[in-house]
């Protein structure tokens, strides 16, 4: 008779149990799981991504304003009356890289004979683990970016949310005789963009 009074009070224990299980801890965990989820809270925002991520310090040497630029060596000339209208290419790129990798910026213009366009992307550069002075990788997370576009291409705006994912990349480096070579995506080679330290 004692065994069964003491399993039905822990039968009564369980039942009165449960349901304070079921309402103070299950449910708000289950509405949280579906909130976060139902706004694809985590992977989806470049901001959200830049602040859940560390900072990473870059080799110092790097730090600073570096930029290239390129011209095709061909040459419009009028017809008509001689006059040089310029180049049939030009483009120029430029990095600012700040010593904790915030705030950094990315810039990038193309001419042609008939329209010229900008892109300008600020965001974080993280290092990657091993990177030197003299050769690494980085990622830039691009978190603002506006788009120009002038001549027969003429473009005004920010960039969307998918255009700044786009605009993320992975870069490597290597140091050459003072220039920086990079390339987005792969080892530098001989056709990747050299680029020169302002000095000021």
């Amino acid at each position: 008779m004692q065994v069964f009074l003491s399993l039905r009070k822990w039968h009564i224990y369980l039942a009165t149990i449960k349901p304070l299980v079921m309402k103070k801890i299950l449910l708000p965990g289950i509405t949280i799981i579906l909130f976060l989820s139902s706004c694809n809270w985590a992977i989806n925002d470049q901001s959200t991504l830049d602040i859940t991520l560390p900072n990473t310090y870059g080799p110092s040497e790097l730090t600073g304003e570096w930029v290239s630029g390129y011209s095709s060596f061909s040459e419009v000339v009028d017809a008509y009356d001689g006059r040089y209208l310029g180049s049939t290419w030009q483009s120029g790129k430029y990095f600012s890289i700040t010593g904790n990798g915030k705030n950094s910026q990315l810039y990038f213009m193309i001419k042609s004979q008939y329209s010229s366009s900008a892109t300008k992307a600020n965001g974080t550069i993280r290092f990657d683990t091993g990177s030197t002075s003299e050769s690494g990788s980085f990622t830039f997370l691009a978190l603002k970016a506006h788009y120009k576009g002038w001549g027969s291409v003429k473009v005004n705006r920010e960039a969307t949310e998918t255009e700044l994912k786009n605009l993320t990349r992975k870069y490597y480096y290597q140091m050459e005789n003072g220039w920086l070579r990079i390339e987005p995506g792969a080892e530098p080679n001989q056709y990747s963009s050299s680029f020169k330290k302002i000095e000021n």
